[in-house]
């Protein structure tokens, strides 16, 4: 969540503020049911929503509730609420004043201002999660005969980073490989096709051998980027619980 790591320069490439093109976006996400997380001030507080309606004449957005009364008035109270969600399996983020409750065709939602401006990163930008080693990801990989147990280093709705520590792990940029296994803990497996875009080796400190790839999801369905959110969401969660 956090763009800190983003210089000045970098914010103003991904920044967007044609009021035109902010509205198409979004409608986009609604149209989609895109995953939409609004996080409080402090980020301790979220709510995982979408986006159910768009009103442009009145410059705002309708989200649903959440199941906790207390995480929605924390977002009522909170002086900016910030939220993440992606659109072309390109991540966007953008910020408006504390949202209010309110009623719509008679459902409680909540209400929001259309942003003045959005960021929208470029796919080689997409933010990319490092897994946590105590609780690895896997994936494996069917080179024809032979199954590469490789671990997820990092994970994007977009991609995977994997290390693979196997000799035989002679992957070439470029490659498609369908049926590959992907384990989310809590989640399950499922299975994805990858393409490999980069290969480099490196030496362990222990002096083993290793090769790092780096994938792309290709067709990715609809019901894992939504379970690759959800994970990435839990892992953020519980590092900034611990201050991680």
């Amino acid at each position: 969540m956090n763009l800190d790591a983003c210089t000045p320069e970098e914010i103003e490439r991904f920044r967007i503020d044609h009021a035109g093109e902010i509205e198409r976006i979004l409608r986009a996400v609604m149209a989609k049911r895109a995953l939409v997380t609004a996080y409080c001030e402090d980020e301790r507080d979220f709510l995982v929503t979408t986006l159910v309606a768009l009103d442009s004449a009145k410059h705002a957005l309708y989200f649903g509730t959440g199941p906790d009364a207390a995480i929605d008035r924390a977002l009522t109270v909170s002086r900016v609420v910030t939220f993440n969600t992606s659109h072309d399996q390109v991540r966007v983020v953008f910020k408006t004043p504390a949202m209010t409750v309110v009623e719509r065709d008679g459902e409680k939602l909540l209400r929001a201002d259309m942003p003045a401006e959005l960021l929208r990163f470029q796919r080689r930008e997409y933010y990319r999660l490092p897994t946590p080693m105590t609780h690895p990801v896997k994936c494996q990989i069917d080179l024809g005969g032979y199954v590469l147990d490789a671990v997820v280093v990092d994970i994007s709705i977009g991609g995977v980073g994997l290390l693979a520590y196997s000799q035989d792990a002679a992957l070439k940029e470029g490659e498609v490989h369908h049926g590959c296994r992907l384990s989310l803990p809590d989640a399950g497996s499922f299975a994805v096709s990858l393409r490999v875009r980069t290969v480099y080796e490196q030496v362990m400190k222990n002096g083993l051998a290793s090769r790092r790839l780096g994938c792309q999801f290709i067709d990715l369905a609809p019901s894992l980027e939504t379970d690759i959110q959800r994970y990435i969401i839990r892992v953020e969660r519980d590092r900034r619980l611990h201050g991680l």
